[in-house]
C-alpha cells in the first residue's frame, strides 16, 4: 500500500469516530498549548530582564558602603583613584553620588522616594535622556542651587495634569525648582530611577544628607563604567584592590566597601529565568505525556473495533509491515493535527497574557514552535507503537472469527 493510501485509510478510519478523534486530540492540543505558552512568558521574562538592564546600564559597577564596618567612608579621592588608568585599566568613567529617602511632595500629592545627588555625568552613565526640560548644569552644582530632575513615574505621580517644568517640589521640607523630566526606563525599584529625583551633588551632600555616615564630605556611592568587552569579575577586582590600597586594609580585614556588578547580577537572573523557563516547560511536557497516554489508550480501542477489517486485509494479503504502518499513521496524523491546533492556541494565550500584563510580552519563538510540534509527533510515534504492533501480530482466521 502507498504512503498516500494509508494516509487516506487512516483519515477515513478517523473521521469515522469524529468525537473520539477530537477527545484523542484534546490531551496533545491542551499539551502543546501549555508548553508554547509557557515558553513564551518564560522568553517574556529573560528579554524584559535583559531590556530593563541595558537601559540601566550593563557595563555598571555601583561600589557602597559596607554598614557593617565601623567608619566605612568612601570619598572624592576615592573617584580619582578609580579614574586613573594606571591603577585601574579597565575602567572608563568613574562618577559619585549621595543618595537619600525623602517623601517628595507637589501639589497635595505626595510619594516617598529616593533622592540621588549626582553630577552630569551620572546621566550619560546611567542612560538617562529628558522626556522635557534640561539637566542641571555645572554651574548649578557649584553653586548649590536647588533644582531637581523627576524620573518619569514620581512626575506622573506629582503632576498627574500639570505640566512639572517650573514647578516647585518639597524634598522633605527643602523647596526645589524642576527643571527637567526623564523618560521611563522601567526596571526594578528605584535602580530603574523613574521613581528617583536627581538633584545637584553639592546639594544633596551640604543640604539634604548632611548628618550622613561618613559625615559631609562622604559619599553614599561611586558608579563604574567598565570598558566594553571587559570581564566584570576582574574589573571588579581591579576596584576592590585600589581600595583596600586606599582604604589601608591589611591582609584579612574585611572589605568596608561593597561591589554590585550589573553583569553579575544580569547573568544570574538570567540563569534564573532560564531555569524558571525550563521548569515551566517541563510542566507543559506532562500534559503532553498525559496526552499521549491517552493517545495509546483509544488506539488499543481502535485495534479491538477493528479486528475483522485487520484479518480481511491480513487474509487477501497485507504483511504485518503494512498493519503497523498504517496505525502508527493514525496516531501520527491525529497528534501532528493536535501540534498545530496547540501552536495556535498557545499563540493566542501568549497574545491574550501579554494584552492582559503590559509590563511583560511574552515572546513566541520559532525554536520553541519546532520543538512543539516535533514532540507532538514524537508522542504520535512513541504511543502509537504498541497499538500498531498488536493490530500487525492478530492472527487472519481469529481475526475474521471476531464479533
Amino acid at each position: 500500500m502507498s504512503l498516500l493510501e494509508t494516509l487516506r485509510t487512516a483519515l477515513e478510519g478517523l473521521l469515522a469516530n469524529k468525537l473520539r478523534t477530537i477527545l484523542t486530540m484534546l490531551g496533545v492540543i491542551i499539551g502543546v498549548a501549555s508548553v508554547i505558552t509557557l515558553l513564551a512568558i518564560g522568553a517574556g521574562v529573560t528579554n524584559s530582564i535583559q531590556s530593563q538592564f541595558s537601559g540601566l546600564g550593563a557595563q555598571l559597577v555601583s561600589v557602597f558602603n559596607n554598614n557593617r564596618v565601623p567608619g566605612a567612608r568612601l570619598t572624592l579621592q576615592d573617584v580619582e583613584a578609580l579614574s586613573d588608568p594606571l591603577q585601574a585599566p579597565s575602567v572608563v568613567r568613574v562618577v559619585p553620588g549621595v543618595n537619600g529617602n525623602d517623601t517628595v511632595s507637589a501639589g497635595g500629592n505626595n510619594r516617598p522616594t529616593q533622592i540621588t545627588g549626582a553630577t552630569l555625568p551620572f546621566f550619560a552613565l546611567r542612560n538617562i535622556k529628558l522626556s522635557a526640560g534640561e539637566l542641571f548644569s555645572a554651574g548649578d552644582i557649584d553653586a548649590r542651587t536647588r533644582v531637581a530632575v523627576l524620573g518619569g513615574s514620581i512626575a506622573e505621580t506629582l503632576f498627574p495634569s500639570v505640566n512639572p517644568l517650573g514647578q516647585t517640589i518639597l524634598v522633605g521640607s527643602v523647596p526645589f525648582r524642576v527643571v527637567g523630566v526623564a523618560v521611563k526606563q522601567g526596571g526594578f525599584g528605584p535602580q530603574s530611577g523613574d521613581d528617583t529625583v536627581y538633584v545637584p551633588l553639592t546639594v544633596a551632600a551640604e543640604k539634604l544628607y548632611v548628618r550622613r555616615q561618613g559625615g559631609i564630605k562622604a559619599l553614599s556611592a561611586v558608579y563604574v563604567e567598565m570598558a566594553a568587552g571587559a570581564d566584570a569579575t576582574a574589573v571588579s577586582e581591579e576596584i576592590t584592590k585600589v581600595l583596600r590600597k586606599r582604604h589601608n586594609l591589611l591582609p584579612g580585614q574585611e572589605d568596608d566597601f561593597r561591589i554590585q556588578n550589573q553583569a553579575q547580577i544580569l547573568d544570574t537572573l538570567n540563569t534564573v529565568a532560564t531555569t524558571l523557563t525550563a521548569f515551566l516547560g517541563a510542566i507543559g511536557a506532562i500534559s503532553l505525556l498525559v496526552g499521549g497516554i491517552g493517545i495509546m489508550n483509544i488506539m488499543l480501542v481502535s485495534v479491538t473495533e477493528r479486528t475483522r477489517e485487520i484479518g480481511v486485509r491480513k487474509a487477501i494479503g497485507a504483511r504485518d509491515g503494512s498493519i503497523r504502518f498504517q496505525f502508527l499513521i493514525e496516531a501520527v496524523v491525529v497528534t501532528s493535527i493536535a501540534g498545530v491546533i496547540g501552536i495556535l492556541l498557545g499563540a493566542g494565550i501568549a497574545a491574550v497574557v501579554g494584552s492582559v500584563q503590559t509590563s511583560l510580552t511574552p515572546q513566541v519563538q520559532v525554536s520553541s514552535v519546532i520543538v512543539a510540534f516535533a514532540v507532538s509527533m514524537g508522542v504520535g510515534v512513541v504511543f502509537g507503537l504498541y497499538p500498531a504492533w498488536r493490530a500487525s501480530q492478530l492472527q487472519p482466521v481469529e481475526a475474521l472469527r471476531y464479533e
